[in-house]
């Protein structure tokens, strides 16, 4: 009996208190990993209930015409703010447009002048085109050509293929108004290359169309200024093109050459202000010439816009070193024996 006791008494002694205790903590520990585990199949349960959610509620066709429609409404709506941002702009820049041309055309009736300001620097060459091309205007708006230069030139060409095979009397009329029209032409063009030979001499910062009368008291008086112009190679410059669509379109938003009234035939002299040194033989030198003063003139001023590029700087000139040089010849009028 004793020595059951004593293996009773030993068996519940601190070896079994211990093996207790390992049995309860791996009891926890065990009721712990399947509480952990089945948290974590509940969780991957949740996650994939929400999945299957998520798919039925994408593939649902109502769900994906709500999503459609909300995106179509997204896009209409940034389309329509764009358009509205293009319909504002494009009405300030008319708005802006009718504007400048409103001022172009009010100044042109108050001041008797026409403003161009080209964005950029212009050739020796090109201030010549200005002078040609202004000239030739000027002599059709003011009815003494019956029509364009380059038309002229056309018709004369083609009235002079057409009558070599026509008898001589008959076509003695038409032959008198073609001779006045040679003589008009060959006048302007003589005119025209003789201001290319001094552009190429000296920079021509004025030019004058003295229409009819005398040179100090003229019928009408034109004046191209191209003073403020930015001069450099043809490389840094602008299209000649390019600038004369911009001083026609001017010139005719300012209604600057028209008339109503018929305008008789009359001589046109050119006027050109050059270097007193360049040694042009054609033009005759006019030291004592001054501008005319009683008669209203009508200008045409070119520039560069200074703002329009870096490092634009116009060039001083001193006026005691230009001089007016005179065409030793007017151009006259032409018109057609039916007009």
């Amino acid at each position: 009996m004793t020595e059951v006791h004593i293996v009773a008494v030993n068996e519940t002694g601190p070896d079994k208190l211990t093996a207790e205790i390992n049995e309860a903590i791996s009891e926890k520990n065990t009721k712990s990993c399947v509480k952990t585990k089945n948290d974590s199949d509940v969780d991957e349960d949740l996650s994939e209930i929400h999945h299957k959610c998520s798919e039925n509620k994408e593939n649902d066709p109502k769900t994906q015409s709500n999503l459609s429609l909300d995106s179509n409404k997204g896009t209409l709506h940034a389309l329509d703010e764009r358009n509205e941002d293009s319909n504002r702009e494009i009405s300030e820049s008319k708005s802006s447009g009718e504007d400048l041309d409103a001022e172009i055309l009010k100044r042109a009736q108050d001041e008797g002048c026409v403003s161009v300001a080209f964005p950029g620097t212009i050739t020796q060459d090109g201030c010549c085109r200005f002078v040609s091309e202004i000239l030739k205007c000027v002599l059709y708006q003011r009815q003494q050509l019956p029509m364009t230069y380059d038309q002229l030139v056309y018709s004369q060409k083609k009235l002079q293929a057409s009558v070599q095979d026509k008898d001589t009397v008959k076509r003695r009329p038409a032959d008198m108004d073609w001779r006045k029209c040679q003589q008009t032409l060959q006048e302007l063009e003589e005119v025209l290359q003789h201001l290319e030979v001094l552009f190429s001499l000296s920079r021509v910062p004025r030019v004058l169309l003295l229409m009819g009368g005398t040179l100090l008291l003229p019928k009408e008086f034109y004046e191209i200024n191209m003073e403020a112009l930015v001069l450099a190679s043809g490389e840094k410059s602008l299209r000649v093109s390019s600038c004369l669509r911009q001083v026609f379109r001017n010139l005719f938003v300012a209604d600057f050459l028209s008339d109503t009234k018929p305008v008789r035939l009359m001589p046109t002299t050119v006027m050109v202000l050059a270097h007193r040194d360049c040694g042009v033989d054609w033009f005759r030198p006019k030291q004592q010439f001054k501008v005319p003063t009683r008669v209203k003139s009508k200008v045409i001023a070119l520039s560069t816009d200074l703002c329009s590029g870096k490092d634009l700087q116009r060039d001083e000139l001193d006026g005691n070193d230009y001089i007016w040089f005179q065409a030793p010849m007017t151009i006259k009028g032409f018109s057609n024996r039916k007009a």
